[in-house]
């Protein structure tokens, strides 16, 4: 099955072009879904992109879409965030362009294993690309952003670290490790808070993206059902998010986990 079809324009076009210009983003996961619609959103509006993931060709494919809506000095690194190496391959390139001005953390694994086959070797690759990936991601991040006094970080989160991942497109293993990323940003928020770098959690609903290609269309419909709006996110939805916690239009939201769900934790 197949992401959701798009003809309208982009939600993240509504932003001003130059809204990013002279800035520096990394993206994190960006060789599909949000992390790919996010690094062209930011080149779309100016930025200049790091883009990193494990998988080489559909860094490529997002690279070739960045430098068709925006033609800077965009880059790629293949890399795994789970592994020091990785890390220090990414901040590398980072540390090439002088400035690090935004970062938003896409990369991540799901999984919908049932509890009781779930082993400790399931539990460990989820929580190092998810949770430990994304905490020496930003632990790099804030060394280059706190002597600038200036920076701001977005890591997605999930629903299902908030409510539990039910079973359906998230297991018990990937809630767990989204609850943990939440955490996270908050105790990075209290303890870099004054500091200038503003960090905040974009908390998805269930999403059409290739992270969620492999579900039933009849599992579809039923998600889509018991949503209030009717219907599964899109990826450009919550790249859109992204760039307004970025933006200075969110510069009075801190330590947020920030709802992009359709209602899926409406009250």
């Amino acid at each position: 099955m197949t992401v959701q079809d798009r003809t309208a324009a982009p939600a993240w076009a509504c932003f001003a072009p130059e809204l990013f210009t002279d800035r520096v983003a990394l993206v994190t996961g960006a060789a599909s879904g949000m992390g790919q619609e996010t690094a062209i959103a930011f080149a779309a509006h100016g930025a200049q992109v790091i883009l990193t993931d494990r998988n080489e060709q559909g860094l490529a494919a997002t690279l070739r879409r960045c430098h068709d809506v925006g033609p800077g000095k965009h880059q790629t690194v293949v890399a795994d965030v789970a592994t020091a190496d990785g890390v220090a391959a990414i901040f590398a390139a980072v540390d090439q362009c002088g400035r690090l001005d935004h970062v938003v953390c896409c990369a991540a694994v799901i999984t919908t294993v049932p509890a009781l086959e779930q082993d400790r070797a399931h539990w460990q690759r989820l929580h190092d690309v998810n949770v430990a990936g994304t905490f020496f991601v930003l632990q790099e991040a804030y060394r280059r952003m706190l002597p600038r006094s200036a920076g701001t970080v977005v890591v997605i989160g999930s629903d299902a670290g908030k409510r539990g991942g039910g079973g359906l497109i998230a297991d018990a293993a990937y809630a767990a490790s989204k609850a943990s990323v939440l955490s996270m940003v908050k105790s990075l928020a209290r303890e870099f808070a004054g500091s200038g770098v503003r960090i905040n959690a974009l908390t998805p609903g269930p999403s059409d993206t290739p992270m969620h290609q492999s579900i039933s269309d009849e599992l579809r419909a039923r998600i889509s059902a018991a949503l209030p709006i009717g219907r599964m996110g899109r990826a450009d939805e919550m790249a859109a998010a992204a760039l307004f916690l970025s933006s200075p239009a969110a510069s009075f939201v801190y330590g947020a986990s920030f709802n992009v769900d359709g209602g899926s934790m409406f009250e």
